[in-house]
C-alpha cells in the first residue's frame, strides 16, 4: 500500500510539474508574439515598395512582419472588390478554417483560411446580416435576416455550413425591425445579443439570449440612445449603448447602470482586461481628456475613463478587441496624415490596456481612404488569439484588397 500511495503522489506531482511548463511555454510563446514588436511613439515612414500579387508574401520593411494578399475581385464573380466586414467583427470561425469575406455587389462568401480561395457564396437573404460565428463550433454562425416579404430583417437564424440549411431561431414578429446596428458582438461564450427593435419612431433595446431563447427586459430608448451601435461585453455581464452624444452602459438585464460623460462616441470597441477588466475603448477626439486626440478607455463596472496613447487628430482610427483569448490589448489601426502629431499614421499597432501608454507596433497598411472612399479604410481586425490580423488596403489608390499579418509567421521568420 506504501508502495502504491507513493506512486500516485509521484505520478500527482509529475503531472503538475508538467503542466505547469506545458503552461508556461504556453504564456512565452504568447508573449513573445508581441515581444518582438516594435515600441515607442517615433515617427516611422514607410517606404515606397511594389504590391503584392494574389497569395504572395512580403516583409513590411519597417516593422519585419510577413504580410499576405489574401483576396481579389477575380475571384469572385461581378465584384470591383472582396474584403472583410469591419474591425469588429472576426472573419475567422471557431477553428480559423473559414473566414467570411463581403464582395462590393452585397454578395458573401466563404474562404478558406488555409488556401484564401473561396468555397462557396452563401446565400442569407440579408444585406447586412451581422455574422456572428458560434463561439465552438466551426461548422455554424447567427445571423439576421428577413422573413416572408419584411423588407426588413424581423428573424435571427443559425447556418449550418455542412448541411448548407438555415433554422429560424426567433420571429421579432413585435418589431419592424430588429439590428444590433451593424456593430455589436455575442458575448465570449456566445450566449448573448444585444439588438434594437424598431416600430416606426419607437425604439427598444433588449437582449436575446440564443442559449434559452429568451429576451432580456425592454429599455424604451429615443433614437439618439443607440443611433451608433449596442453590444454586449465579452463577459456577458454588460451591454453598451453608444449614441449621438455619449454612450451608456447597462446590465445584462437591461437596467441602466451609467451615463458616460457627453462626447463619448467615436470608432470604438468593448475589450477585455487581463484581470478580467472590461473596457469600451473608443477615439476621443470628442472627449479630450487632456486636450488631445487619445485613444481613451472606459472601464464599465467603475464608469472611470483614462488615456491608452496619443494619436494625432487626423488619424481617424479603427479599434479592434476581437482578441477574447489574450486579454489586456486593443488593436489600433490610422489613417492620416497628421501634421502636428503623424507618429502613428497609416498604421496598425496594439496598446495595452493597462494605462502605461505602451504600444506594440505591427505595420504600415499603405491605404488611404482620400484615395479610394469608405471601403478603402483599413479596419484591421484580429482573430481571437491576436496572432492574425486582416486589414484592407488599396496601396494608396485603386483596387481594395485584403491583407493577412501572420505574427507566428513574423516571429518564426526572425529566428530563422
Amino acid at each position: 500500500m506504501y508502495f502504491v500511495f507513493l506512486k500516485k503522489i509521484t505520478y500527482f506531482f509529475t503531472f503538475v510539474l508538467f503542466s505547469v511548463v506545458v503552461q508556461s511555454q504556453s504564456v512565452q510563446s504568447s508573449e513573445d508574439l508581441f515581444s518582438n514588436l516594435k515600441t515607442g511613439h517615433n515617427r516611422l515612414r514607410a517606404p515606397d515598395i511594389d504590391k503584392p500579387d494574389l497569395h504572395k508574401s512580403y516583409t513590411d520593411p519597417v516593422f519585419n512582419t510577413v504580410i499576405t494578399r489574401i483576396t481579389a475581385p477575380s475571384q469572385v464573380p461581378r465584384v470591383t472588390r472582396v474584403r472583410h466586414y469591419y474591425s469588429k467583427a472576426n472573419p475567422f470561425n471557431a477553428d480559423e478554417t473559414y473566414a467570411v469575406m463581403f464582395g462590393s455587389n452585397g454578395s458573401k462568401w466563404l474562404y478558406s483560411a488555409k488556401t484564401w480561395e473561396p468555397i462557396q457564396k452563401l446565400i442569407l437573404w440579408s444585406s447586412e446580416p451581422e455574422i456572428q460565428w458560434h463561439p465552438t463550433d466551426p461548422n455554424k454562425f447567427y445571423y439576421l435576416a428577413k422573413l416572408d416579404r419584411n423588407k426588413n430583417p424581423r428573424g435571427m437564424f443559425i447556418y449550418d455550413l455542412k448541411k448548407k440549411s438555415r433554422t429560424l431561431l426567433k420571429d421579432f414578429s413585435e418589431y419592424k425591425r430588429i439590428r444590433g446596428k451593424l456593430e455589436g458582438n455575442m458575448d465570449k461564450k456566445g450566449r448573448y445579443y444585444a439588438l434594437v427593435g424598431t416600430n416606426g419612431s419607437e425604439n427598444e433595446i433588449f437582449v436575446y439570449d440564443v442559449i434559452n431563447n429568451t429576451t432580456s427586459e425592454k429599455q424604451k430608448v429615443s433614437k439618439y440612445v443607440a443611433s451608433d451601435w449596442v453590444s454586449v461585453s465579452p463577459s456577458g455581464q454588460y451591454v453598451v449603448a453608444m449614441g449621438k452624444y455619449r454612450s451608456r452602459i447597462y446590465d445584462i438585464k437591461m437596467n441602466l447602470i451609467r451615463d458616460l460623460p457627453r462626447g463619448t462616441y467615436g470608432h470604438g470597441d468593448l475589450c477585455l482586461g487581463e484581470n478580467n477588466d472590461e473596457y469600451l475603448v473608443f477615439d476621443g477626439a470628442d472627449y479630450e481628456i487632456d486636450g488631445n486626440r487619445n485613444i481613451n478607455r472606459a472601464n464599465l463596472k467603475t464608469g472611470k475613463l483614462d488615456i491608452l496613447t496619443r494619436i494625432g487628430w487626423r488619424s481617424t482610427p479603427h479599434v479592434s478587441c476581437r482578441n477574447l483569448d489574450k486579454p489586456g490589448w486593443a488593436l489600433i489601426s490610422t489613417q492620416g496624415p497628421d501634421f502636428r502629431y503623424s507618429n502613428h499614421d497609416f498604421e496598425i499597432f496594439w496598446v495595452k490596456l493597462d494605462g502605461s501608454r505602451e504600444v506594440r507596433r505591427v505595420a504600415h497598411h499603405r491605404s488611404s481612404r482620400k484615395g479610394g472612399g469608405y471601403f478603402a479604410e483599413q479596419q484591421a481586425v484580429t482573430n481571437k488569439t491576436g496572432d492574425k490580423i486582416i486589414f484592407a488596403s488599396n496601396w494608396g489608390k485603386g483596387e481594395v484588397n485584403d491583407y493577412l499579418i501572420d505574427l507566428k509567421l513574423s516571429n518564426s521568420s526572425k529566428k530563422d
